[in-house]
């Protein structure tokens, strides 16, 4: 993942990579660098959240529900007098709107008194401004001004505005559950104020369909009264025209019609008492509002027991189980006292119906008779027997009208007094546990997976600004030569032999089975098969800047060459700074400039130190260049590769002077070696364009490698020399020579 974000920003220098496709290890690889970045970043701007938390007052949201329940406004027949609440879309949110309304508002305010709260009114000093004002007081020695008490008036208006701004109101998906919702700072408050609001709805609803009823019970009653007086006097106008007409027949008549009177209205009264007790029973109400049942002896001793049994069982429970015998058998009294309520409610039902059929029988026997004595004077004229019909009818139909009334009437009388409610509070606010706001968890969590993902981001950065390379595959792909091997940066206690901390080349000398004696040995098998036909035997070390451990490694190269059984030189070829030579003490020496001087002869500069042989520099030159590209310097290269197997030079860096551009000549092949993750990529790539050494150039030697960290980067690169290699070079009879 970096490598291609690094190739998208610096572009390729080379050969560019041969798949754009995502590597799925070199995303993990990325973690495997930064994940104690990563999680540092997450945890450090989550504690710096948390320490804001803290300063931030938390708010507590408390909720009630509401359940809309329009099936109680038909409690009592079909007959409806409350507003209907057609629970549609519309109809809800105007249920809504109501909730959130300044005069509901304006009684939640003034049942808590919130015009006195700090939180709710803006003219009350809220806890901080109180602080303030005696801390100020206390600093200029003044006394601080009281706040206001609670006995001044305060315009509410404040606290509705700061009130509605805490509600919300929702509903609960597509139910007819209203939800209730207030925050505040204090637990307490929040439930009180939730629970204030609902119950404030739910008397508005019971006292609107309350006056609804009564609008309609009084106007019933004053219709009931003006239609008795047109039926008292179209009865009077047939009595009066009978009494004038029947003759003989008008006594009977009147004293008959009289009684028919009477029959009528006791059966209208028993058909409105028996029909109101059907209602209820089928309904499964309160038959106790029924007269007929309230006042029965029966009933009155029947509770009476149940409320003793009552108390036995919970006595009962509290000593015995549920299985105890003397519990089975006072909740077996329970039910049968239950049943006997049932039975004598039924009983009474049936009474009032068998009272309402007899009325009724009585009723039609006087109309019976009341007929036979209009069937004698069928001898009348037709005229007059039609104005008797109309005057009959016109009563029959006052009658009929005023029954239906009176019926109704006492329908509405009976449900405006009953507690029936459209709406009411199934679940009540409690206090929570835990503040809505600020969301601790949920923000820390978010908070430390945008610390993370800034961390991922910085993590990205850095390696991007990174100026050296990383990994073998990130050189080839942006420079397009091949890395012949990776030399390991040996630790002080790596390079640590008999009690003594050797240098990396002595080390390699002295521990030729260690994985840095390997990783020089794989280079000089690199260098080697890199012409399998004509072996190079001179082999020219540069790089592109100072301190990248060239000296080093020529050295080390050497005496991986002596262990080969090569006869071995190393020339050192930096005449400006000869590090070689001071490696081995032999910078006073005469040497290379010495010899092509003519001052000295060959044998005199060529040296032996521990079994490999050293041309140290000599005599300081004013002109290096044209020193290493003179005819006695290809001479001499060419007699030492007569008299040696394998012959190094090391020379200057190829970045700051161009000696080795020089010097390139005399190589059969040239080693390029960078420091790992130190060189930057663009001085290597410029460094190699102006060598310009094409097929000479053998590949490029990553030096100084930390095998700890490279793992992180690419763990198929060193993973056998740190794992695999240990397991033969441990199986020597001895690491030592």
């Amino acid at each position: 993942m970096i490598d291609q974000v690094r190739s998208a920003v610096t572009g390729n220098v080379g050969q560019v990579s041969e798949s754009d496709t995502i590597d799925l290890r070199q995303i993990l690889y990325f973690f495997w660098r930064w994940w104690k970045f990563i999680l540092l970043t997450g945890a450090i701007l989550t504690g710096v959240t948390f320490v804001g938390l803290r300063a931030v007052t938390p708010r507590y949201t408390a909720t009630a529900q509401v359940l809309l329940d329009p099936g109680s406004q038909k409690y009592l027949g079909n007959l409806n007098t409350a507003p209907e609440v057609i629970l549609e879309d519309a109809k809800i949110d105007s249920q809504l709107s109501l909730i959130r309304s300044t005069n509901l508002l304006r009684r939640a305010v003034e049942t808590t008194n919130l015009t006195n709260d700090p939180e709710f009114n803006a003219s009350t000093p809220s806890g901080l401004f109180t602080l303030l004002t005696q801390w100020l007081a206390t600093v200029d020695e003044v006394e601080p001004k009281a706040a206001p008490s609670s006995s001044d008036t305060i315009p509410p208006d404040a606290a509705i505005r700061a009130l509605r701004s805490s509600l919300d109101v929702t509903r609960v998906h597509r139910s007819y559950v209203v939800s209730i919702s207030v925050t505040s700072v204090d637990p307490a408050k929040a439930a009180l104020l939730a629970n204030t609001v609902a119950e404030a709805y739910v008397i508005d609803q019971l006292n609107a369909r309350y006056e609804t009823a009564k609008t309609a019970a009084n106007w019933f009653s004053q219709r009931v009264e003006g239609m008795r007086e047109q039926v008292k006097q179209s009865e009077e106008e047939v009595t009066q025209f009978r009494k004038l007409l029947l003759g003989d027949y008008r006594l009977a008549f009147s004293e008959l019609n009289s009684k028919l009177v009477a029959a009528r209205a006791e059966t209208a009264a028993r058909r409105a008492t028996y029909e109101q007790a059907a209602q209820l029973q089928r309904q499964d109400g309160n038959l106790e509002t029924v007269s007929e049942v309230g006042r029965s002896p029966v009933i009155s001793a029947l509770r009476s027991q149940q409320a003793v049994t009552t108390q036995k069982i919970a006595e009962l429970a509290n000593r015995y189980n549920n299985d105890h015998p003397l519990v089975i058998r006072a909740r077996a009294e329970l039910r049968d006292i239950n049943h006997g309520i049932a039975a004598e409610i039924g009983r009474i039902v049936s009474n009032l119906k068998n009272e309402y059929d007899v009325a009724k029988s009585r009723e039609d026997s006087m109309q019976k008779s009341l007929d036979g004595i209009s069937g004698a004077a069928s001898g009348l004229d037709n005229s007059v027997r039609i104005r008797l019909r109309e005057l009959e009818r016109i009563n029959a139909a006052n009658k009929s009208l005023f029954e239906n009334f009176l019926s109704q009437s006492k329908i509405i009388s009976a449900q405006s007094t009953l507690d029936v409610r459209d709406s009411r509070i199934i679940s009540p606010a409690e206090e929570p546990p835990v503040p809505s706001f600020p969301r601790k968890s949920l923000i820390l969590s978010f908070v430390m997976v945008v610390g993370c993902f800034i961390g991922i981001v910085g993590g990205v950065a850095f390696e991007m600004l990174s100026p050296g390379f990383s990994t073998q595959r990130e050189v080839e792909q942006k420079v397009g030569v091949p890395v012949l091997a990776s030399i390991p940066l040996l630790s002080s206690k790596e390079r640590t032999v008999d009690g003594k901390v050797l240098d990396p080349s002595d080390y390699c000398h002295r521990v030729p089975l260690s994985h840095y004696a390997e990783a020089v040995r794989a280079l000089r098998t690199g260098v080697q098969i890199t012409d399998v036909d004509d072996p190079p035997k001179v082999v020219l070390i540069i790089s592109a800047v100072p301190k990248e451990g060239k000296s080093t490694l020529a050295i080390s190269l050497a005496f991986s060459a002596l262990k080969a059984g090569l006869q071995t030189i190393v020339i050192d070829g930096d005449l400006r700074h000869s590090s070689l030579s001071r490696h081995f003490g032999l910078e006073k020496s005469p040497g290379l400039v010495d010899f092509l001087a003519g001052t000295i002869g060959l044998e005199q500069t060529i040296l032996s130190r521990e079994g490999i042989m050293i041309l140290p520099v000599g005599s300081k030159s004013q002109n290096p260049p044209d020193l290493l590209g003179s005819a006695r310097v290809k001479a001499l290269v060419e007699k030492l590769r007569e008299d040696y197997d394998y012959v190094i030079i090391d020379t200057p860096p190829i970045g700051p002077v161009i000696d080795a551009k020089v010097a390139m000549a005399l190589a059969d092949k040239i080693i390029f070696v960078v420091r790992w993750q130190s060189t930057p990529r663009e001085i290597v790539a410029q460094a190699i364009k102006r060598l310009g050494a094409g097929r000479k150039l053998a590949g490029i030697v990553l030096g100084m490698v930390d095998e700890a960290k490279v793992l992180r980067y690419d763990p198929d690169s060193l993973y056998s020399s740190r794992r695999y290699k240990s397991y033969y070079q441990g199986a020597g009879p001895d690491r030592k020579p």
